[in-house]
């Protein structure tokens, strides 16, 4: 807590050319990827922008209800099936619960764990997007799918090698942590 605020803050509030900086930030981020799939759309519904928001609510509906394999006999749709739902469950767990649930996933202190969940949904995105090349018999063929399929690998050896640097490398845990470790299976949870 900041002592000195009123009410008392947990955290510091930016004004000014800070806060100017983030929203320019944030705001050239955001611009930056809206033109990037403003650009990936084909030319007719490009030209109508109107049709967007429905283009994207009918991606999004499809995308949930298809998240399940269509085979379950092939191994590789269970698995990438499987990423995209426990993505999304890390996101959802970051984005909408409070402490110390939401640290969970990222095993980040408080301030980050609010900044790691685009990673978390960046990551169901690209497994969701593996799932249907194995189901559409692409996965093998588009030279695409061997760079998210990398990714993929890499994110996961990259959060892998985090979650053993926090326990064995980080000096304060597991007494910066205590959030997590009060409650015996969020400590199972989070490891």
């Amino acid at each position: 807590r900041i002592p000195g605020t009123n009410p008392l803050q947990s955290h510091q509030a930016y004004s000014g050319v800070m806060q100017a900086r983030l929203i320019g930030c944030y705001g050239s981020a955001a611009a930056l990827g809206a033109a990037v799939w403003a650009l990936s759309l084909p030319e007719d519904v490009r030209r109508n922008p109107f049709s967007w928001p429905k283009r994207i609510a009918d991606g999004v509906s499809k995308s949930l209800l298809s998240i399940a394999p269509q085979n379950l006999d092939d191994p590789v749709q269970v698995k990438y099936s499987l990423l995209t739902t426990s993505f999304l469950i890390f996101t959802g767990m970051q984005t909408l619960c409070n402490m110390p649930i939401s640290v969970i996933p990222s095993w980040t202190s408080r301030r980050l764990s609010r900044a790691f969940p685009i990673y978390t949904f960046l990551g169901a995105v690209t497994a969701f997007d593996l799932k249907e090349a194995t189901e559409n018999g692409r996965l093998l063929i588009d030279d695409k799918c061997r760079y998210l399929s990398n990714g993929i690998k890499g994110f996961g050896g990259l959060y892998l090698g985090a979650r053993a640097g926090a326990v064995f490398l980080d000096p304060s845990f597991p007494g910066a942590f205590h959030a997590v470790n009060q409650v015996p299976g969020l400590a199972v949870a989070a490891i």
